[in-house]
């Protein structure tokens, strides 16, 4: 098939047991999961004959597995927005008479294309599971292998009515489930790779499944789909003690600029300098759309909480609660595509998919 945005997918097989009740769909779009080191070293794409081998013990994964993959895998460092939509038109496409998908993804953005899935894709009424490792299949010591089937199994789970137990977009890395929309990568070289800061984990991965029910949405309505896209015409800034007018400036009057992600410091503070304030109130003024998130790895953004932070929300900016920074940049690309300003505006500060905290 060829996505939207025109990307080439293909469908490979199905592996495991032939009478099984359940399929899963398994689309790998790239990252090390899927790769194997050449002589020379590099990591290149593994041949799907291999892949598929890690599949076929009905004893560790009782499911039939449909394998598709993207023409074009690609490192997740090398991702951009149209990618993300090549991946919710797959799902939607491809996901059918499956009771659940897995997404193989490289680790550097997983947590913002899963954030940026749980925008896309309305109505998810099945697990859309998203899973990598920190190294390829098939080597020593790789986790791989366990984020793989752990994924599936959290995938395929049913309760006893036969309903999916977590019918939402997810991360499932090292012995944890996380909300995809509420995940970090938190490490580059332990296997327990991500974390969600400000939200517990869905589930744990042990001897058995262990899921906080009391945590997961219930399913969407109205079938699985995409509506809408991303808008890209975003851009985001980090205070620090160095940022000076020049660069502030430069980035918010950048041509054709609709919306900003501020890192701030603490529960949403900054300078209370005239030209940084200024600055933001012209930003504002013309139309961009200001979303203060916080750099801390928890804690939420208030507005008004000290003195500095109440000077920033006065130029018009939004509080960005806890929102994580990847889910603040895909929130904020997704409702550009769809809303004015003013809507954007309002609709930062609703939970939509399960990405705030209440009363936050």
């Amino acid at each position: 098939m060829t996505t939207s945005g025109g990307a080439s997918l293909h469908v490979h097989g199905t592996v495991g047991p032939p009478d099984a009740e359940q399929r899963l769909l398994l689309l790998y779009t790239g990252g090390t999961i899927g790769m194997t080191t050449r002589a020379d070293g590099a990591l290149v794409p593994q041949d799907f004959g291999r892949l598929a081998a890690h599949l076929r013990d009905p004893d560790e994964l009782p499911v039939g597995v449909t394998i598709a993959a993207f023409d074009d895998p690609i490192d997740s460092s090398a991702i951009r927005p149209g990618r993300w939509l090549d991946i919710a038109d797959a799902v939607v496409e491809l996901a059918g008479d499956h009771t659940g998908v897995v997404v193989l993804h490289g680790t550097d953005t997983m947590a913002y294309s899963a954030s940026a899935l749980a925008f896309l894709l309305e109505g998810v009424d099945r697990p859309v599971v998203l899973t990598g490792s920190q190294r390829p299949l098939g080597e020593r010591r790789s986790d791989a292998d366990r984020n793989l089937y752990t994924a599936g199994a959290f995938a395929a789970l049913r309760d006893g009515t036969g309903a999916p137990v977590v019918p939402e977009v997810t991360v499932a890395f090292g012995d944890l489930l996380l909300r995809g929309c509420r995940s970090r990568k938190v490490s580059a070289d332990r296997f327990s790779g991500f974390a969600s800061p400000d939200l517990p984990p869905l589930a744990h991965a042990g001897v058995s499944l262990e899921v906080t029910a009391s945590l997961v949405r219930p399913p969407g309505a109205g079938g699985l789909r995409r509506t809408g896209g991303l808008c890209a015409d975003v851009a985001a800034l980090k205070l620090h003690p160095a940022l000076d007018e020049h660069t502030l400036t430069a980035v918010l009057t950048r041509p054709g600029l609709r919306g900003v992600v501020i890192e701030a410091y603490g529960a949403g503070n900054g300078p209370s300098e005239p030209w940084f304030l200024r600055a933001l109130e012209a930003a504002t003024a013309s139309g961009v759309v200001v979303l203060v998130t916080t750099q801390c790895d928890s804690g939420a953004v208030r507005a008004g909480q000290y003195a500095t932070g109440a000077a920033l929300f006065e130029t018009g900016a939004v509080a960005g609660a806890d929102l994580t920074f990847e889910a603040a940049l895909t929130k904020l690309m997704a409702l550009l595509d769809r809303h004015p300003a003013d809507e954007v505006r309002r609709l930062l500060s609703v939970d939509l998919v399960g990405e705030l905290s209440p009363l936050v």
